[in-house]
């Protein structure tokens, strides 16, 4: 009894963490809005059109758990701020692949520069295996909370 309840208690420290993570990363967005002249649900947007480039609208609206009326609101603030841009896809005319424009770039960059600067001295304090470790963590974490995302949103 007295492993598990300390394996118990551990996981939940790193439970109570990752939340810690959440609300630190919340407050990034928070804080980085205002530069952008963006609230945080445009902000979210961005940094996903930013991270995968030409995804449909239906995708993001998909990520962010808005409908397709309220994802349209989003892209129209985003290329009204000049970060983003929607085309046709070639393939099929019919849909809409949202792109980030350079000025989008440039504020991704100058507003995560640091912190990825920062980010990668703290992952070289770690082995490789570590790392692949940390990043397979990471990927198991993120599959779990979109999962969840999927099953609320139902």
């Amino acid at each position: 009894m007295g492993d598990k309840h300390r394996r118990n208690g551990r996981q939940r420290v790193t439970i109570d963490l990752l939340r810690e993570l959440a609300a630190s990363l919340d407050a990034l967005t928070n804080a980085a809005s205002p530069h952008a002249g963006l609230n945080r649900t445009d902000m979210r947007a961005l940094d996903i059109i930013n991270l995968q480039q030409g995804l449909t609208a239906g995708q993001l609206a998909a990520r962010l758990k808005l409908t397709t009326g309220a994802i349209t609101g989003v892209l129209d603030r985003l290329e009204r701020a000049g970060h983003a841009r929607r085309t046709h896809d070639q393939e099929d005319r019919r849909r809409v692949v949202i792109q980030p424009t350079a000025e989008a770039k440039r504020f991704g960059s100058v507003v995560f520069r640091q912190l990825g600067e920062e980010l990668d001295d703290l992952l070289h304090r770690y082995s490789e295996p570590e790392r692949e470790l940390i990043e397979e963590f990471l990927r198991s974490v993120t599959t779990l909370v979109a999962r969840r995302a999927d099953e609320l949103s139902r």
